[in-house]
């Protein structure tokens, strides 16, 4: 039987933090540097008013089907995706915000099937990723936000969840509640694949 697997999409497979910083230095010109990284959800260390992150967040939202713009970071390995795509039924639950254009589903399948060719993928836009897990049944589930990822674990305890490593998520460590920190897709593929 194919492991049950749910893995997030943004800065986990999506490099949206690039896209967020380049949009922000357009607007206002901060942060000056745009390889900047913030070091909290809610943009720490990015030298921005909550007023602007409100702004960038208005651009990005007003940009149609702005979900299918983002890169692929740079260390996910398509190949892996693929893999883990025939050897598992594969989930991307996102809580994307909806914007213009394309059903926000949509806009993340395409760009699931353009980035990596999977040809159907089960795309579920939804904040609630705990009774996801739960209702699915997940063996494995990856997140770079740590509240989604104790969700899971609090949901469906014999999930093996791994909060992925991310300039964010620094001040986290869930190690006590049974959620060890990845470095990344591919290591996370890895696990899965090998069966551990």
């Amino acid at each position: 039987m194919k492991p049950v697997v749910g893995c997030d999409l943004d800065d986990v497979l999506a490099d949206f933090i690039t896209t967020f910083v380049r949009v922000a230095n357009q607007l206002y010109g901060r942060p000056a540097n745009v390889l900047a990284r913030p070091t909290s959800w809610e943009w720490d260390g990015m030298d921005l008013s909550p007023r602007e992150i409100d702004g960038v967040w208005h651009r990005i939202l007003k940009t149609p089907n702005f979900w299918e713009t983002l890169g692929v970071l740079p260390n996910v390995d398509p190949f892996l995706v693929a893999k883990l795509e025939e050897r598992s039924d594969l989930y991307f639950p996102t809580a994307r915000a909806r914007g213009a254009g394309n059903d926000v589903a949509n806009q993340s399948a395409f760009w699931l099937q353009n980035n990596f060719g999977i040809e159907f993928p089960r795309v579920i836009v939804s904040n609630e990723k705990g009774p996801l897990a739960q209702a699915l049944k997940y063996d494995y589930f990856i997140d770079d936000r740590a509240k989604n990822c104790l969700e899971v674990k609090q949901a469906r305890p014999e999930c093996k969840v791994f909060l992925n490593d991310a300039c964010h998520n620094q001040s986290f460590d869930l190690t006590e509640q049974g959620i060890p920190r990845i470095r990344g897709f591919n290591e996370f593929a890895k696990v899965v694949l090998s069966g551990e």
